[in-house]
């Protein structure tokens, strides 16, 4: 019996400087059945000449319409009985897939996803796992590198937060519950995701080892852009609908999770606002949204932040 095949999807969109990279790294993967799809988004450079360039790959090409849709185009054409999305300006490390399919299959997983370096020096969600407790809670079973969770485990990280972006995830084809939801301006992986988790009981695993590069640029729809503009779209636009689409399957405990997190977005937009001298009626505005939807954070989060404040300019030599 022949090794499972893997459905890689490749979006892409004007990235011709970077797409052979990526290219190259899905088809220098050690696991050896792979089938890799390019979506072509629309891109006005010379991304369909990149592309033909390379033997054993499969090319589409449609009008712009952003990255989930390009990635739900990608998913009409898969057969594998497992699939993964690899952005066209990110590489994988040559044992990505074996790495992944070797987990996903010895514990009948439903999902995996594996930690990154990024080109601005950043290390993935290990930030995130070096939160006070966050370690208690999710890393409690090991396998050499590699962390299990549980469906309960499973659940509860994805409602926390999303430490999972589209490049670092390998699927079981049979665990989704959907595509991608194109509605989203950034979320649209964290959505695939909750739709598994919140639809059924979903177990998975994870790796705090780098296994993938992740190029931070100018053009990435999170990293690298304006902070502002990233709490617009994923905070005040994405987790919106978000809560909104999970209203009836969260938890009270859940939404008060939705809740806090939409706080911490508006009390962030307030700060950074203050800090680049914005009308004071804006400031106002967001701050007070944040006390409204979680009074008691906001108010631990305002008091540190006055204390810190007040510390350096007491630190600070006299003009």
């Amino acid at each position: 019996m022949g090794a499972a095949l893997v459905s890689i999807i490749i979006p892409t969109y004007n990235r011709a400087h970077l797409l052979g990279a990526a290219i190259r790294s899905a088809q220098s993967q050690t696991y050896p059945a792979t089938q890799i799809i390019i979506i072509d988004d629309g891109s006005t450079d010379d991304t369909r000449a990149v592309v033909a360039a390379f033997d054993g790959v499969e090319y589409y090409y449609q009008p712009n319409q952003g990255q989930a849709a390009a990635r739900n185009a990608g998913l009409r054409h898969c057969r594998g009985e497992f699939m993964a999305s690899l952005d066209s300006d990110d590489v994988w490390d040559p044992d990505f897939l074996a790495s992944s399919i070797s987990q996903l299959q010895k514990h009948r997983l439903d999902f995996v996803f594996l930690n990154w370096n990024a080109t601005n020096g950043s290390n993935g969600f290990v930030r995130f796992f070096a939160l006070p407790g966050k370690k208690r809670r999710f890393c409690t079973r090991a396998e050499g590198e590699w962390w299990l969770l549980d469906a309960a485990q499973t659940r509860r990280l994805f409602v926390e937060t999303c430490p999972a972006p589209s490049s670092s995830l390998v699927i079981r084809s049979s665990a989704l519950q959907g595509q991608w939801n194109e509605e989203m301006h950034i979320a649209d992986d964290w959505c695939l995701i909750l739709d598994m988790v919140l639809s059924r009981g979903c177990r998975s695993a994870f790796t705090m080892q780098p296994h993938w590069l992740k190029h931070v640029h100018d053009h990435n729809i999170y990293d690298g852009r304006d902070e502002l503009i990233v709490i617009q779209e994923l905070g005040f636009h994405d987790e919106k609908q978000l809560a909104q689409r999970y209203q009836s399957r969260l938890s009270l405990l859940e939404r008060g999770i939705f809740r806090r997190r939409m706080a911490q977005h508006y009390f962030s937009f307030a700060y950074i606002s203050w800090k680049r001298a914005a009308p004071l009626r804006t400031v106002a505005q967001h701050l007070a949204a944040a006390f409204w939807l979680a009074p008691i954070d906001v108010g631990r989060s305002t008091v540190s932040g006055a204390m810190s404040y007040l510390k350096k300019r007491l630190a600070a030599p006299n003009q």
